[in-house]
């Protein structure tokens, strides 16, 4: 079934993948970020969070838990239906406040509260499920290992994710993963990446595209091909059409090909009054 939905014409595909889309609800999401710190050593070679913090400083700082809610609520205001708890990776075990914080959201919003926080180990989920969270966002970046590494050289492996994936099903929250495409993968590691994630029977899918940032190590990088990026992700709602499908690309040419995708759930970035 696979290599038959991998070998489909662009025009078959991509119909196929926006008929699966249109009978789901759509879904708005976006982050509320903990604190721009990361252990990560080295960095990550294509952290736009690194990019994020030459240009304002004050990005590594943590939030309090009062602007963390008040984000919340103008998230939900302007239509946002599920948050994100982001956080740079701070090791296996989350700080002690972490839950504090999904809590927050849960208590002072009606929106779905994700968190995503990396590889983390299961005595920490569990602590996060009781806290109220629904469900855990932790991409894979690339189910090929050696590109993994290109992308992430230090800090938590491909095969850490791919546990805390399966501990996030095992305890029955719901499953939020993906990965990049764009940076020399090749038909067969987006076969595996496809086979992994149905594997883990995900609630949502997020298949992104490479994009360099500034100041970061592959800045000088090219951007995944629009179409090549389009096609994994339509692959990814016929293969798995159960799942949500996340496109963070609205605007320019990578918007114009996120549409043929048929994907459900649109990233919002509202920016700090």
């Amino acid at each position: 079934m696979l290599n038959d939905i991998m070998n489909m014409p662009d025009k078959e595909l991509f119909l196929k993948a926006q008929e699966i889309g249109l009978g789901k609800t759509r879904i708005n999401t976006g982050p509320v970020v903990i604190t721009g710190e990361c252990l990560t050593q080295p960095h990550c070679n294509h952290c736009k969070w690194d990019s994020f913090k030459m240009r304002n400083n004050q990005f590594s700082q943590k939030s309090s838990l009062e602007t963390a809610i008040e984000r919340g609520k103008l998230m939900e205001s302007i239509g946002v239906n599920r948050v994100f708890t982001a956080s740079g990776w701070m090791g296996y075990t989350v700080p002690d406040d972490y839950p504090y914080y999904i809590e927050a959201l849960k208590n002072n919003t009606n929106m779905e509260v994700f968190g995503l926080f990396g590889a983390i180990d299961k005595e920490s989920l569990k602590i996060l499920k009781s806290a109220g969270m629904d469900g855990y966002q932790c991409g894979i970046e690339s189910p090929n290992e050696n590109i993994y590494k290109r992308f992430r050289p230090g800090g938590d492996t491909l095969e850490d994710r791919l546990k805390t994936l399966h501990y996030v099903k095992d305890l029955g929250l719901k499953v939020w993963s993906g990965f990049l495409v764009g940076l020399g993968e090749e038909k067969e590691d987006v076969i595996k990446g496809l086979q992994i994630l149905k594997d883990l029977e995900p609630e949502s899918l997020s298949i992104l595209p490479f994009t360099p940032y500034p100041f970061t190590n592959m800045m000088a990088e090219n951007p995944a091909n629009p179409l090549h990026w389009a096609r994994t992700v339509a692959q990814a709602h016929v293969y798995i059409p159960t799942a949500n499908v996340f496109s963070d690309m609205k605007v320019g040419f990578y918007g114009e090909y996120s549409v043929l995708t048929g994907a459900n759930g649109s990233y919002i970035f509202p920016k700090k009054s």
